[in-house]
């Protein structure tokens, strides 16, 4: 499972978010608590914030310690809303750019931390096929985490609000679940002005929201 952060209030150095803290993000990529799964978040990370309405991102595949510029950049970054997440890629999701979070389309930023389980082989076709054509053309990989993003953006094209959004997204997923398998999702939508974060799931023993 991932390790996310977000922020929204007066302006704040994106450092602070990251690197800040008795037990900073940073420090959760190579020394976690209560993982679930595997033993590090070294499969990615990312940090957005904004100018405005517009999100800036930087992000890469690599563990976040390998970055040795990234505290640099996040000190001059000063904005009123940020978002954050090291990755722990879900098994048979690749580690790709394509998965890295948080993820943004237009104004709009994303992050999940959980997994829809079995989403390439059972679920990635059902799911993306309710798409919009021209947001199934923005898919460049296989995660469910940019499939799920897209179905966010589908909704809030549709008049949803950030909460609806992430409403409408665990409602298409739970409702295209088998008894087979589980979705832990928690997930944040943010649109530079404000944020919404959901915490769900299939099963009754899953992640914490904190």
């Amino acid at each position: 499972m991932c390790r996310l952060t977000a922020y929204v209030g007066d302006p704040l150095a994106a450092d602070t978010l990251v690197f800040g803290g008795s037990h900073s993000l940073h420090e959760q990529s190579y020394l976690p608590q209560e993982l679930t799964s595997e033993s590090v978040n070294a499969d990615g990370y990312g940090v957005v914030w904004y100018h405005g309405d517009t999100p800036v991102r930087t992000a890469g595949s690599q563990p976040i310690w390998q970055d040795g510029d990234l505290k640099g950049v996040l000190a001059v970054s000063t904005s009123r809303m940020i978002l954050a997440a090291v990755r722990n890629a879900t098994p048979g999701i690749p580690a790709d750019d394509s998965g890295t979070l948080p993820m943004i389309h237009g104004r709009w930023s994303f992050i999940l931390n959980g997994f829809v389980e079995d989403f390439r082989a059972s679920y990635m076709r059902t799911l993306r096929s309710g798409l919009p054509d021209d947001l199934y053309g923005k898919l460049g990989g296989s995660s469910d985490s940019e499939t799920l993003m897209l179905l966010a953006m589908s909704a809030v094209r549709s008049g949803a609000t950030l909460g609806g959004a992430l409403e409408h997204v665990r409602n298409t997923v739970m409702a295209a679940l088998s008894v087979d398998h589980q979705a832990q999702l928690t997930m944040v939508l943010a649109d530079g002005q404000s944020l919404a974060a959901l915490r769900t799931a299939s099963v009754e023993t899953t992640n914490s929201l904190y």
